[in-house]
């Protein structure tokens, strides 16, 4: 199976790529079992471990300037139960205006017909700056304004049109999921606030009349994470406590669910999955409505 992993220029994806894949490699405890995934291959584990330890160093990581996959195992207890792949695409690829952008964006479209499932990264400072006035919190004002609420509108409308042209060139409901990054400078509300306003700006990911299954995540590396002329400053938090593990996890349970047969054991697999999607780490939408998963 394939995964796509989309996020405009500065969404942070690199930094979550590295840091979501080395919370998963040392595995995540749920019902007295574990699940873990790793590198299938040598050359993009020393690529993964690069990344996460420029990072531990206060070294922001520069992002990627080409398509990249990552092939990787799916274990429960140490047993491999699936494979599958991540495809990382390149920030400038989908928002890029140079003739390079727009040929490297053509590729990544044809290449979605084979992905079982999007997941799309949103910058939360892009989500603050778009809340409606009331929504923000005093300690956030200064950090809003009319030119900036428009232009972080257009930025999420236009992930409206990205993830439409996804779903044409596929001719089928591929299951997505957005998620909101940095969510540790929201407050509670400001964050509930930003959900909406997914819902609000991309009419058609949750639209009344499609039977697409859509999941709605926040995730944070850390603590005020920022790039500083090239250093990473803030506090670097290498666990789940940060929802670090959701979004890939989302994922493989989409493809389980559409077709357990290329896993071992899939009914334990989907049961253990499950389990972590609480409803204070991630909303489930199908047809536009809440939804629960059965």
């Amino acid at each position: 199976m394939n995964i796509c992993l989309l996020g405009l220029s500065g969404s942070g994806k690199t930094c979550y790529l590295y840091t979501a894949c080395h919370v998963l490699s040392r595995g995540v405890s749920i019902k007295d079992h574990v699940i873990s995934v790793t590198s299938r291959s040598r050359q993009q584990q020393l690529r993964l471990n690069k990344g996460i330890e420029q990072m531990a160093n206060n070294v922001w990581p520069e992002g990627s300037v080409s398509t990249l996959t990552y092939p990787f195992d799916l274990k429960i207890d140490g047993k491999i139960i699936g494979q599958f792949t991540i495809y990382d695409y390149r920030g400038g690829a989908l928002d890029g205006m140079a003739d390079d952008d727009q040929d490297d964006a053509n590729e990544l479209f044809d290449t979605f017909e084979d992905s079982s499932c999007i997941v799309f990264l949103i910058d939360g400072d892009t989500v603050l700056e778009g809340l409606n006035p009331n929504d923000v919190s005093p300690v956030h004002q200064n950090r809003v304004s009319p030119q900036k609420r428009l232009q972080a509108r257009n930025k999420i409308n236009y992930i409206e049109a990205l993830l439409q042209e996804c779903n044409e060139r596929m001719n089928r409901n591929v299951p997505i999921l957005l998620s909101i990054t940095k969510s540790d400078i929201f407050t509670d509300s400001e964050l509930q606030a930003g959900h909406k306003l997914l819902r609000e700006l991309l009419p058609s990911v949750f639209s009344l009349y499609n039977d697409k299954i859509v999941g709605v995540s926040s995730v944070t590396l850390g603590e005020n994470l920022q790039n500083n002329q090239g250093r990473l400053t803030g506090i670097l938090r290498l666990n789940t406590s940060g929802n670090v593990h959701i979004p890939i996890l989302f994922a493989l349970l989409q493809e389980i669910d559409e077709d357990g047969s290329q896993f071992d054991n899939p009914d334990e697999a989907r049961r253990l999955i499950r389990n972590l999607f609480t409803t204070d780490k991630i909303s489930f939408y199908r047809g536009g409505k809440p939804a629960l998963l059965m």
